[in-house]
């Protein structure tokens, strides 16, 4: 019954991935991104709740919690959004809100919740959720939730270290992080939004001595601490 009354919602979209969580159904469209239904088993139905109206050709979708969902669409692009439960208006509920952009450089075709190495347990990193990606070129990547202590703490490093590492050919970390597709652009190439660049903070385990003291003096600590917080993020791989 379930299956019958979902074909006659996705009848209007070319629906390429569902992923059931309880009775949500989160559905990932050929062109029209992502969007949120709901079973009412009391009534038989399926209604849908919110969607994202951005025109995203969707490669992969994955929930990542109760309220956000997490896609990849074909511009090499990863991005999360998230429904307005405690919305007041009806449109702003039925809008589902892009809380996050990224550009990954990598067509992803698959999320999985998971990790690749076995957890420490008295390690902090050891409760951050994780998920794998895969991408039609092999790669296999992991995706980390953070807290948002610890977040703001890798922005303000990923920014330190963009201050001090310089791209190949003059390339801009921000620009190429910066979500890009056919329709939409970020032209001040802000770089990404709410995503962090574990690659980019790895990279301070090999900078120069002289180059690691001008991040450490950015970030207002010093070298060992910094170091010792990085190598525990290289743990989550």
């Amino acid at each position: 019954k379930l299956s019958s009354n979902l074909n006659k919602i996705i009848a209007t979209k070319l629906a390429l991935y569902v992923v059931p969580r309880g009775d949500f159904i989160v559905v990932g469209d050929l062109m029209r991104s992502i969007s949120l239904l709901i079973y009412k088993p009391e009534e038989g139905v399926i209604e849908e709740r919110a969607r994202d109206y951005n025109a995203n050709w969707m490669s992969a979708i994955e929930v990542l919690d109760e309220d956000t969902y997490l896609g990849a669409e074909n511009s090499f692009n990863l991005f999360t959004v998230r429904k307005n439960s405690d919305a007041s208006a009806d449109e702003e509920r039925s809008k589902l809100e892009v809380v996050g952009e990224y550009h990954l450089g990598e067509f992803v075709n698959r999320f999985r919740h998971g990790s690749l190495v076995m957890r420490v347990p008295d390690s902090e990193i050891a409760k951050f959720p994780t998920m794998l990606y895969g991408t039609v070129n092999g790669v296999i990547g992991v995706l980390a939730s953070l807290p948002q202590e610890y977040f703001q703490y890798l922005q303000r490093l990923q920014t330190a270290l963009n201050k001090v590492v310089k791209g190949v050919g003059g390339l801009s970390h921000e620009q190429w992080r910066s979500f890009s597709n056919e329709r939409k652009t970020n032209e001040a190439g802000t770089g990404s939004q709410n995503f962090i660049d574990g690659d980019l903070i790895e990279a301070f385990l090999d900078l120069k001595r002289d180059s690691m003291e001008e991040v450490a003096q950015i970030m207002e600590t010093n070298i060992e601490d910094l170091s010792k917080r990085v190598e525990e993020l290289t743990r989550l791989h």
